[in-house]
């Protein structure tokens, strides 16, 4: 069980927060920090020079839970809420939960483990998913709610599902639950989605306040999984990402998954948006720490402003401002002592009666005003070219919005399921818009065919993909992507284990397919007829 924080230690943690700004002039001891090659392209030791996070900047990770005794996050996990069991131990009973906490808030210079971004912050766990990693769009409502209760400053939620390939509408519940936690005061940071895509993440949408998080790779660009899109704020670290795991066993380290899928106690590697989203979260947590009075639209701008523009780098996706630069954000602060903004102290909550939150209460969203950051040093001719290019990305952006809207508005059309939550449902049986493709796998389970839709079809063993593959241990959960466009068939890996491959040659990226091709997933071959 949880301590909770006495009252009596508030004027301690204030002190505590006086002394957020640390010098790392030392090379840390945590043993697997030069594994986390993120830190460093995100400019993580620089940042430490202005703050390392601050206890009185609480970051939510609304989520599958935390481990609650994990020895990298020491005594700065505050009492949560599990919204799936109802009771006040949010213990992680997956492992994700935890992996996003650790990219947080795992301790600095401990001599364990690893490193969090921002290693000083509390962390508040929230359950809204379960074993399996799969949770309703009312716990996740709710869990956003508490954590706003709860004066979280930051919500981190890597989770939902993405619109039109698994949700036919935005999630509304959630979607006023994270308006009115912005209203509140907190940053709320969603992950894109990793369905290869340009459409937004259901429990989001296009909620221009929330800050959505696309993955990138350690060469700045976008990750092949990653969705994309006009929604998304900003891109940041998020392919082979090593963090904290359960030091229990739990559904991603058990022998309920293959031993090539399974994850290690303590802790591993992890991709997707997922990983990429707590590293935004916790540069909001650091700016924070560094000026409490701080905005959530101001927050947002500063970390969009000082982000690397890496366009050239993506020159047919949309990634926001760019990738992340940790060092920029925090560089007008370096060498400043933070200001706790002392009105609206958060208070910590206990253990034993939790508030469980209360019922939404629609309300005008504030207007914020323009946004009080530090002066920005004066343009250079560089800035003035990019101002007078302003006018054509905004025409080139509208058109591009107006196209990818009609996208949406054809694949709404074909028929998808709704999402029930965190994780997509089964799509229904593959009949509109049949175009007379069968796919026709053997492997370890004989001999099985599926007959191919218009649109995007996932293949995998995970029972909500579109072509289940059953019986081979080498097919990851979701293996690939086999999508039926105007101009052809394209299959694209998801970024499975054990490959995928066209004519016995492994594939990088998006590939076209003609009737005949040699397919293989793990063990398993195939066939387009």
């Amino acid at each position: 069980m949880k301590r909770a924080c006495p009252r009596s230690f508030a004027p301690l943690l204030g002190a505590l927060a006086l002394l957020g700004t640390t010098m790392v002039s030392a090379a840390p001891s945590d043993p697997l920090i030069g594994d986390q090659w993120a830190l460093d392209q995100i400019g993580a030791p620089c940042a430490w020079q202005a703050t390392t996070g601050s206890r009185e900047i609480i970051v939510a990770i609304v989520d599958s839970g935390v481990d609650l005794q994990h020895p990298d996050f020491a005594d700065r996990v505050l009492p949560g809420y599990d919204f799936v069991d109802d009771d006040p131990d949010a213990s992680d009973e997956n492992g994700h939960g935890t992996n996003v906490a650790g990219i947080v808030a795992a301790t600095l210079d401990n001599a364990e483990g690893i490193a969090g971004l921002a290693p000083g912050v509390s962390i508040l766990p929230v359950r809204v998913m379960d074993a399996s990693g799969r949770g309703s769009e009312e716990a996740i409502a709710a869990g956003v709610r508490f954590s706003a209760e709860q004066g979280a400053r930051v919500i981190n939620l890597s989770l939902g599902s993405t619109l039109v390939l698994a949700a036919e509408e935005e999630s509304t519940l959630v979607k006023q639950a994270i308006r009115d936690a912005i209203d509140g005061g907190a940053v709320v940071v969603v992950a894109a989605g990793n369905d290869f895509v340009p459409f937004p993440n259901s429990i989001a949408g296009e909620n221009p306040d929330a800050m959505v998080v696309a993955a990138i790779d350690p060469n700045d660009q976008k990750a092949d999984f990653s969705n994309s899109g006009p929604w998304v704020s900003v891109g940041s670290p998020g392919v082979q990402i090593l963090s904290a795991m359960p030091t229990y066993e739990v559904f991603l380290t058990s022998d309920e998954l293959p031993r090539a899928e399974r994850f290690r106690n303590d802790y591993d590697y992890m991709s997707g948006t997922s990983q990429a989203t707590p590293y935004v979260a916790a540069l909001a947590a650091l700016l924070l720490s560094a000026n409490p009075n701080l905005t959530p639209a101001e927050v947002r701008e500063q970390i969009e402003r000082t982000a690397v523009n890496i366009s050239q780098l993506n020159p047919d996706v949309e990634i926001g401002s760019g990738r992340i630069d940790a060092c920029a954000a925090l560089a007008p602060f370096v060498g400043q002592q933070p200001t706790p903004d002392t009105p609206d102290q958060p208070t910590q909550p206990t253990p034993d009666a939790p508030n469980r939150p209360t019922q939404p209460t629609p309300g005008a969203p504030d207007q914020p005003g323009r946004p009080n950051l530090p002066d920005a040093s004066a343009p250079d001719p560089g800035q003035i070219i990019t101002l007078l290019l302003i006018p054509v990305i905004a025409c080139v952006l509208v058109l591009g919005g107006a196209l990818l809207l009609i996208i949406v508005l054809v694949r709404a059309l074909t028929g998808r399921g709704r999402a029930g939550g965190a994780t997509p449902p089964p799509p229904p049986p593959a009949q509109a818009g049949v175009v007379g493709l069968v796919l026709t796998v053997s492997g370890p389970a004989g001999v099985q065919r599926y007959q191919i839709a218009n649109g995007a079809s996932l293949i995998g063993r995970d029972a909500g993909c579109t072509i289940v593959i059953t019986g081979d241990p080498t097919i990851s959960r979701r293996h690939a992507v086999l999508r039926i466009e105007p101009q052809g068939m394209i299959l694209e890996d998801a970024g499975s284990t054990h490959g995928t491959f066209v004519n016995n040659r492994r594939i990088a990226g998006p590939t076209a397919l003609r009737r005949g091709d040699q397919l293989q997933f793990g063990q398993t071959r195939g066939r387009i007829d």
